[in-house]
């Protein structure tokens, strides 16, 4: 409890001085780290040196990408500081010829040959969304893209971050047998798992259970609930408003499908069963059986709830409550072939403006009519 408090009692001064405009500290504690990553990278240096005999490793032009477009944002006093195997005229240069200059090879007046390239505005478009959303990978900014009526191949979106210096993760699902099951059952099949999460209270680390349901076929996900320590009657009450017959998103639905914890046997199983949702269990130890609710998770958790700390029940429904518009309304899924599951309504001929969530956490993208 004392070492949660003094985690609080340390995040609250932190965002004190930040409001307060007193940064010194801040500043100096970037130094030390800054000083650690160059006595680390020294380290790395030595050794390499040690055992091939060479100074430098061998780059290729992408390795070269990659370290111009971070250089670009320093000056050549701060990036002489903080690199000490190229020059910073020599990784400045990189940028020059790698990025900033495109190579032409077709002189002015002749006729132009091979595939037309990519138009300058859908370049832009592309980098514009790469800066903005370093996690994305290429798949999710094509869909974005499509989603705003953009027409661009996977490849060429690749293309066109790799030769601006951007590599994001891959993006990409693994397909196994199951889909072959959801596919034969389209439309009558739900799923559901917790997500669990810790609060940072003064009194200390407090766990909070978040219940999550996904129409297998329309990917549409909600919450059935957050609480402290889900019991037999919490869980039945939850069923019963799932089924409930003017509200329950599972009033039609044949199969829900979860894991083996004893929260959902007994009542919850005997519940759902009264309306004519059979509660089926995945086997032990095969999470890949219940993949699209452990893929929603996921999510959940790398793009919204790995990036916060909160401290109370307020703060944790608000943010399930926006990241469920965003998954729902604004996010494209690969696995609906870069299409939304309920899309916002948008202007096919207006101009992309850029929405955002949680304080820039969450963005999304569409189209709309400017007022004249």
């Amino acid at each position: 409890m004392k070492n949660s408090k003094t985690i609080l009692a340390s995040v609250q001064a932190f965002m004190g001085n930040m409001q307060d405009g007193d940064m010194r500290e801040l500043v100096a504690n970037l130094q030390a780290a800054l000083e650690y990553k160059n006595e680390e990278l020294r380290i790395y240096r030595e050794k390499f040196e040690a055992e091939t005999g060479k100074k430098q490793p061998n780059l290729t032009d992408d390795d070269r990408r990659r370290l111009a477009r971070k250089a670009s944002s320093l000056n050549s006093y701060i990036l002489s500081i903080v690199d000490g195997a190229w020059s910073p005229q020599t990784v400045l240069g990189w940028y020059k010829t790698l990025i900033a200059d495109k190579y032409n090879s077709v002189a002015p007046g002749q006729k132009k040959r091979g595939r037309p390239g990519v138009s300058p505005e859908i370049e832009a478009a592309i980098i514009s969304l790469a800066q903005a959303n370093p996690t994305w990978g290429y798949l999710r900014i094509q869909m974005t893209l499509a989603h705003l009526g953009i027409e661009v191949s996977f490849m060429t979106v690749k293309r066109v971050m790799n030769n601006n210096g951007f590599f994001p993760p891959p993006d990409g699902r693994v397909n196994n047998d199951f889909n072959l099951f959801y596919e034969a059952h389209k439309n009558i099949v739900a799923a559901c798992d917790f997500c669990t999460y810790e609060l940072l209270t003064p009194h200390g680390l407090e766990r909070r259970h978040i219940l999550f349901f996904e129409d297998i076929t329309t990917r549409e996900a909600w919450c059935g609930g957050i609480t402290a320590e889900p019991d037999a009657n919490y869980m039945a009450q939850v069923a019963r408003n799932q089924i409930d017959c003017f509200e329950g998103k599972l009033r039609n639905m044949k199969y829900l499908i979860h894991d083996n914890a004893m929260v959902f046997r007994g009542r919850f199983a005997s519940v759902l069963s009264s309306a004519g949702c059979i509660a089926k269990r995945i086997r032990p130890f095969c999470p890949e059986q219940n993949g699209y609710m452990e893929s929603f998770i996921k999510t959940f958790k790398t793009e919204c709830l790995d990036h916060l700390i909160l401290t109370s029940d307020e703060q944790l429904r608000y943010v399930v409550r926006e990241f469920l518009l965003y998954y729902n309304h604004e996010r494209p899924h690969s696995g609906l072939g870069g299409h939304i599951p309920d899309p916002w309504p948008q202007d096919t001929d207006g101009e992309i403006v850029e929405f955002s969530r949680l304080g820039g956490l969450l963005k999304s993208y569409r189209r709309v009519k400017r007022a004249a």
